[in-house]
């Protein structure tokens, strides 16, 4: 996989990666399989107010309005390319009247403090040029009961930092990061290479996962 142009916002990809990523597969698998699993047992209010950050096609923004039809969901993307797709894949899965699109960089967050019940970064933190940077700005935007929920690619320690230009931390680096950027987790393991992870503010309510 290659990356098809780097700066100091974030790597984004190309290629045959790109292509898989934006599939209707890939889709479906993340929609259909990834999402239900990564928010089981999570409680967001009726009318929750969702980010979807690295929204690519859409396919968590689709996942998260099958689960509520009453969330509004914001969808963002660096990558303004892929957007006007997103917009149709998520009309076609009957979600756009909920969901608004939007393109920003993971680290400059364009929204008031406290404005989510639900965060969501699926395999898209590792591409931001600024992974702690990211993670502060998203305990920003998340109200204090807020959720947070992330799958992200962590390395092996001792292997190479990333890939492609991409930032990939260790597990027990994740786990210091997102301490260090005001979240308990509540939820945390390791599969096929990747972490996922939910996660509350450390000074929000408790919640049962």
């Amino acid at each position: 996989m290659e990356s098809e142009h780097q700066d100091r916002h974030g790597v984004l990809m190309s290629g045959f990666g790109r292509w898989l990523v934006y599939s209707r597969p890939r889709a479906w698998l993340g929609s259909a399989v990834e999402v239900p699993a990564l928010l089981r047992g999570v409680e967001v209010p009726r009318g929750a107010k969702c980010l979807d950050i690295a929204t690519g096609l859409g396919w968590a923004s689709a996942a998260l309005f099958r689960r509520d039809p009453s969330a509004w969901i914001v969808a963002l993307d660096y990558d303004g390319i892929i957007l006007p797709r997103t917009r149709e894949y998520l009309k076609s899965h009957g979600a756009g009247q909920r969901t608004s699109i939007c393109r920003g960089d993971g680290k400059h967050l364009p929204f008031a403090d406290g404005s989510f019940d639900l965060v969501l970064c699926l395999y898209g933190l590792h591409h931001v040029r600024g992974y702690s940077e990211a993670l502060r700005d998203i305990a920003r935007v998340l109200k204090p009961t807020g959720t947070f929920a992330l799958i992200d690619p962590v390395r092996k320690v001792g292997g190479p930092p990333g890939h492609h230009g991409t930032d990939v931390p260790t597990p027990e680096e994740l786990r210091s990061m997102v301490a260090e950027a005001g979240f308990e987790t509540r939820r945390f393991r390791i599969s096929f290479g990747s972490a996922k992870a939910v996660m509350r503010k450390a000074n929000g309510t408790p919640a049962s996962y």
